[in-house]
């Protein structure tokens, strides 16, 4: 419908219809929001009914235990206890603060501890491949060897002389010691691969004469002294 207000444009009047549409679905709209509020409301009751079962329950097993601990604990115990945690919040605030220090201290441990074991088997694989694990069995052989060989009279005899043992030892890893027989090994070798007539007699007197062939006669015949001689010292010749 059209009206005509003081000359001016015509202006569209709403009809009889368009009120009654508009108002359906305005109806409608609120029928929909009471719904949703019933709706709302009837799971709200549900869940009070079911918090009401719950406290009910629990209220039940908390009766029970206090009737249990009421021959134990008195209310005034149950006071005195909820004063003292109340006191000790501030020091359980700080305790819990510890514990995440710990927890932060435990996590860097356990990766310092992953790289630690990480380094290890590395070590461990290297000591492998370059036989250190091969030669500490094949020494725990030699060792157990060494100890069934000796009786108890040798492992006591083996005390009794350990340090004139390493005395001799560390002289005969001396330097002059040493050369003399690596000497002595490398000619023996070089004589042993010769093939031919033996060396004349005057062919070995000739050789008398020559200064090396006299110090090493003297050598031998000092160390010969010695060994017949036990309780002296070697006498120490040059010439």
């Amino acid at each position: 419908m059209t009206a005509v207000v003081d000359g001016s444009a015509p202006m569209t009047v709403p009809t009889v219809e368009d009120r009654l549409d508009r108002l359906s679905a305005q109806v409608e709209e609120l029928a929909v929001e009471l719904r949703r509020q019933r709706e709302a409301r009837q799971r709200w009751e549900e869940l009070a009914h079911e918090l009401i079962l719950v406290s009910r329950g629990a209220m039940d097993v908390v009766s029970r235990e206090l009737d249990d601990l009421s021959m134990d604990v008195a209310a005034d115990d149950l006071a005195e206890f909820a004063r003292t945690l109340v006191r000790s919040v501030p020091k359980l605030r700080t305790l819990l603060l510890q514990l995440d220090s710990l927890t932060e201290l435990g996590g860097e441990v356990t990766s310092l501890g992953s790289a630690g074991m990480a380094k290890l088997s590395e070590t461990l694989a290297t000591a492998e491949g370059r036989g250190y694990f091969t030669f500490a069995r094949g020494s725990a052989d030699i060792v157990d060897r060494v100890v069934t060989s000796f009786s108890a009279e040798d492992v006591r005899a083996l005390s009794e002389n350990i340090v004139l043992i390493l005395d001799s030892v560390k002289e005969m890893t001396q330097p002059e010691v040493m050369g003399m027989l690596r000497r002595t090994a490398s000619t023996a070798q070089h004589l042993e691969g010769e093939q031919g007539a033996p060396p004349s007699l005057l062919s070995l007197l000739r050789r008398m004469r020559e200064p090396p062939t006299r110090r090493g006669l003297a050598r031998i015949l000092a160390m010969l002294h010695s060994v017949g001689e036990p309780g002296r010292p070697p006498t120490n010749t040059n010439s």
